[in-house]
């Protein structure tokens, strides 16, 4: 399935779906990139569009860094290969090119001028007062790599893809059948009496002996084998390096806190008034009639249905990051003049700041060196880009320890890392699986080499080599505690199997399951009554289990760790007609989404039979088979 266009707007505003209407507001989503032209070689051409190798590159990278930022998650190239990351990135982009190819031979094209309604409209690189600001414009065309006109094109290409889409998807809808099984799965609950491993559970539990021990090891070394690593010494600065070097006087550094009182204050205190109702049209008119001059009490006594809430609030007290720059940069006394709704689902509401009551000072003496720091960061950011080309000539043929010395930074010996940036002890290496170039270029070379300068995000690094640790797997008594760990580990699980299968074969035999629960050491709990979803004091292993069960039936679950629990269906309970209808607003949206993107591949390959569409597969093959590691790609 072609995989969706990549989330532009980070703000909680953003609505994350794949195709829709342009009328939303407050939602938009954007690719990254719309390629065409760049240096390297070409994996399929659309029409006069051609999709580089190096483009679906740098989609990859930017999904990757993606997960890391997002889900804390370390992601290498062979993985997002193997698990279609890399796949879906290419696709979207073939998908893009289609739209726009298309776009191309029939003279649809949309103009500059619709960009700033569009992006006003949707609440995209717009200011606290929905307008488009002109330095978020620039910033993100900077992040992207591109000139302001270069920007303008990408935006346009955007648009253009809008109207294609739109043009052809917006009438589909959602068929209520499809709704139904999804609805009676998730709708129904259950009563459940659950058993767990009581506390005397593992007691009588033996110790494994010496030779017992060396049996398991020798059946499980494979357990232990430890691969490849490599240990490195890498020499890292940033513009914080040249602080020293940037210090301001004290006098200059009281000037600045004098003159940015503010921000060395507590935060500043808003009360706020919100103007609530589910209906927008209704909040809608109460702002129409605050723009025409009508004073608040009066367009309220004209607005029923508006709840107003007045709370005092302080900036990290708001969540949502476009509601906290509205609200403290808002004017007291003035309303703001839209219909706002932070997510689907919750109310509309328009928002004035009724007072402020400005912030603490922090005394000058616990915030100087913060002060310093803040006053003495761009002149050492200036030191920093500046050190630039004397460093990379440092770097021609000088050791790590000399380059480090001439520059004053220290050099760092690492833990030996695998391929995949993980020590022995399973812990990452942040300094390098951050830079995937230098951890593919540290695994090709040999003890003593060095690798180039790398630059990164105000930040200058070059790596060596020191040694290659070859693989091996450690001796039983290196690993005789871990061992005995794993053993006591099963025959644990093993004592709590027993008892939970002769809990479960006392009450299929018809006796009583607390009873039964507490002869064989196990801690009976009152009956629940929860859906799938189940709840915060359930552990959901056992709600999975429990729902795989029959209604009356017995049997056994397992928690997340692997325990064994006894389980038993007391009722089975239908979705209610309340429940269905909060499930099919719920779950239309979904599916509607869901039979798009399914009408969306139809439609591309529909597109790409109207424009001139060349894949060479050969070269998408061997670009994928590149960007696993070296030694396992041969």
């Amino acid at each position: 399935m072609i995989g969706g266009m990549r989330k532009f707007a980070r703000s909680k505003w953003a609505l994350v779906l794949l195709f829709i209407p342009l009328v939303i507001a407050l939602a938009v989503t954007l690719p990254d990139t719309f390629g065409g032209g760049l240096s390297s070689g070409t994996l399929a051409k659309v029409g006069d569009r051609e999709i580089k190798a190096t483009e679906v590159r740098q989609e990859i990278d930017r999904a990757i860094r993606r997960v890391l930022l997002e889900e804390n998650k370390v992601v290498s190239l062979e993985d997002a290969v193997n698990n279609g990351m890399a796949e879906r990135e290419y696709l979207s982009l073939e998908y893009q090119d289609t739209l726009l190819a298309f776009a191309d031979r029939m003279g649809i094209r949309a103009s500059a001028e619709a960009l700033k309604p569009y992006l006003e409209r949707n609440q995209v690189l717009t200011n606290a007062f929905g307008k488009v600001d002109m330095a978020s414009l620039q910033a993100e065309a900077q992040e992207r790599g591109m000139s302001a006109r270069d920007f303008e094109v990408f935006l346009q290409d955007f648009l253009t893809q809008r109207y294609v889409e739109v043009a052809a998807l917006s009438a589909v809808n959602m068929p209520d059948v499809l709704s139904e099984p999804f609805i009676k799965y998730f709708g129904e609950t259950r009563t459940l009496s659950f058993a767990r491993p009581g506390p005397t559970a593992l007691e009588g539990v033996a110790q494994p002996t010496d030779a017992e021990l060396q049996a398991w090891y020798d059946r499980n070394q494979a357990r232990f084998a430890q691969p490849e690593r490599r240990r490195i010494s890498a020499l890292v600065y940033t513009p914080d390096d040249f602080l020293d070097r940037a210090a301001p006087t004290d006098e200059e550094v009281r000037a600045h806190y004098d003159a940015n009182l503010k921000s060395y204050s507590t935060p500043e205190t808003r009360v706020i008034v919100e103007y609530k109702s589910p209906d927008r049209n209704v909040v809608q008119a109460f702002v129409d009639l605050g723009a025409q001059g009508i004073p608040l009490d009066q367009a309220l006594a004209q607005s029923p249905g508006i709840e107003v809430v007045e709370r005092s609030v302080q900036p990290e007290q708001l969540e949502d990051e476009g509601y906290r720059q509205l609200v403290f940069q808002m004017e007291p006394g003035k309303p703001d003049g839209r219909a706002l709704q932070l997510a689907e689902g919750q109310p509309y509401f328009t928002v004035m700041v009724k007072s402020i009551t400005p912030g603490t000072p922090t005394p000058f003496e616990q915030v100087v060196e913060q002060v310093r720091r803040d006053l003495a960061m761009p002149e050492a950011t200036r030191l920093f880009e500046e050190s630039a080309e004397p460093f990379r000539d440092a770097a021609g043929g000088q050791s790590l320890e000399a380059i480090g010395e001439q520059f004053g930074v220290p050099v760092y010996s690492l833990a030996a890392i695998d391929a995949q940036g993980r020590t022995a002890r399973g812990d990452t290496a942040q300094l390098l699986v951050g830079n995937r170039d230098a951890m593919a270029d540290l695994f090709t070379l040999t003890p003593g080499q060095m690798t180039t300068v790398y630059e990164d995000d105000n930040k200058r690094s070059m790596f060596r080599l020191d040694e290659i640790v070859p693989p091996a797997t450690p001796a039983f008594e290196e690993m005789k505690d871990t061992v005995r760990q794993a053993v006591m580990a099963e025959r644990q699980l093993a004592a709590m199997d027993a008892a939970a299968n002769a809990v479960v074969a006392a009450v299929k035999g018809g006796g009583d399951f607390n009873k039964s629960a507490t002869a064989n050491k196990m801690e009976a709990l009152p009956p629940i009554t929860v859906s799938r979803e189940g709840n915060q004091q359930v552990d959901p292993a056992l709600i999975t289990g429990a729902f795989a069960l029959k209604s009356g039936e017995v049997g056994i679950v397992r928690g997340s760790s692997g325990e064994a629990w006894v389980a038993r269906v007391d009722a089975v309970i239908p979705a209610t007609a309340e429940s269905t209808t909060i499930l099919r607003l719920q779950m239309g949206q979904q599916i509607s989404q869901s039979l798009q993107q399914d009408l969306a591949e139809v439609f591309q390959r529909g597109l790409q039979k109207e424009v001139e569409f060349k894949r060479d597969d050969e070269a998408i093959t061997r670009f994928f088979q590149g960007l696993r590691p070296r030694d396992t790609a041969q």
